[in-house]
């Protein structure tokens, strides 16, 4: 009886009352939802914990065997085609939807007033722009590596941890000895303890999302929310079309119903709206393309890590939006060649943004406006205004197309239908 009380916290009805409180807390009572963020950040935190652990196990453990029984050379083929055609599709998604759309001409008087008045107050207080670094994906590609890897752990830099243990999972792999099976075995019990407390923390799911969901709509001013409603609407309808994309490339591989597609993820995409976090996703995905979409587990627990580093469609199709906005609202036309630029440039923002911190992850557009001679601060703040708006959608299509992705190189599971 106790254990079926608490399977009632999973189910969908649970969760979505979790959230539509958490969002009539924020619009009525601001002052509760900002008491009840530190909460929200706690329950954050305990799924962020388990990230790191999580990551190292899953790639170590795949790497090692893809390695060890020769499925390398063709898997890894599929998968870096896989990311880049993913890539470029992302962003120019997103490219061809600002040109559209125009989210940044024709904007009603109200909109005009308050995005003028907000580009003066930007463009007054120079000093308290924030910085963009000209060479920031050298500064990207220097993070990668680190001195000191039980450093990186300790702080949560996920990229650098990810590539050290790539190069452990492949000097594994490649050791095919006995020895190394035994231990690639260990790793795999480490895997499945770690999942273990992770389906306890899930218990808390509608609570946390109850409270991060608070503080976020709390924190979002209206005056300027409504003046880049037309941004917003665009980021929207962008992110959709790809998810539905997304749902069909699923549906197609898996042979089943579009719907169903959608049914077996459902937990992946709560946490991925809730938390905002694609890293705290990572077991929720795990778990539903393994035991849901019966994808081999080997390949799910490559694919997934990688991706939600290394294949942000979300922040790529989210750049080129913005880049064609903030073009459009200072007038500045775009030639074939500003148009390459956002393309090329909104996917390297997007990696150059993986991980970053808040308004750093932001400042990465700066790879984009920088060549096109457009202000990288004013973009900067107009996006982190709304940044609580759009992340959540922005985060759900970089999750989802990495489950698109691991479903399209994965084979499916020999110990499932």
């Amino acid at each position: 009886m106790k254990r079926n009380g608490l399977n009632l916290l999973l189910s969908p009805w649970a969760i979505l009352t979790g959230m539509i409180a958490g969002v009539l807390i924020g619009v009525r009572y601001k002052a509760i939802a900002f008491n009840l963020a530190p909460l929200g950040e706690v329950y954050l935190a305990l799924l962020q914990m388990c990230i790191i652990p999580i990551m190292i196990t899953a790639v170590l453990s795949s790497l090692g065997r893809i390695l060890m029984f020769g499925e390398a050379t063709s898997y890894l083929k599929r998968l870096v085609a896989v990311f880049i055609i993913g890539l470029v599709i992302a962003s120019a998604v997103g490219l061809s939807m600002g040109i559209i759309t125009k989210p940044g001409t024709e904007l009603n008087k109200n909109a005009q007033v308050v995005l003028g008045k907000k580009i003066s107050e930007i463009e007054g207080a120079s000093e308290e722009q924030p910085e963009s670094k000209r060479n920031s994906l050298i500064e990207f590609i220097k993070e990668i590596v680190t001195t000191n890897v039980i450093g990186a752990i300790s702080m949560g830099k996920n990229l650098p941890v990810l590539f050290f243990f790539i190069l452990l999972g492949i000097a594994i792999g490649l050791a095919h000895s006995k020895a190394g099976e035994n231990l690639l075995e260990m790793i795999n019990v480490f895997y499945d303890a770690i999942l273990r407390i992770i389906s306890w923390i899930m218990y808390g799911l509608p609570f946390g999302l109850c409270f991060l969901l608070a503080a976020q709509v709390a924190q979002v001013g209206p005056d300027i929310m409504f003046a880049l409603l037309k941004l917003i609407i665009t980021c929207y309808i962008a992110a959709l079309t790809m998810i539905v994309f997304y749902g069909i490339a699923i549906s197609l591989k898996i042979g089943g119903s579009f719907f169903h597609s959608f049914s077996a993820l459902k937990e992946t995409f709560v946490v991925a709206l809730g938390t905002s976090s694609s890293f705290a996703t990572i077991p929720a995905a795990l778990h539903e393309l393994q035991n849901k979409l019966h994808l081999d587990k080997h390949s799910t627990n490559l694919v997934i890590p990688l991706g939600i580093n290394l294949n942000p469609h979300g922040s790529a199709m989210h750049f080129a939006i913005s880049a064609v906005f903030i073009s459009q609202l200072y007038g500045v036309s775009l030639n074939v060649s500003s148009l390459v630029i956002i393309l090329i440039g909104s996917i390297l923002a997007g990696l150059a943004a993986t991980g970053a911190p808040g308004i750093g992850a932001l400042s990465m557009i700066a790879l984009v406006l920088e060549p096109l001679g457009l202000p990288v601060a004013t973009a900067v703040i107009l996006l982190a205004a709304i940044d609580p708006i759009i992340d959540p959608i922005i985060t759900l299509t970089t999750v989802h197309a990495n489950c698109a992705a691991a479903t399209l190189v994965a084979k499916k599971s020999e110990t499932n239908p």
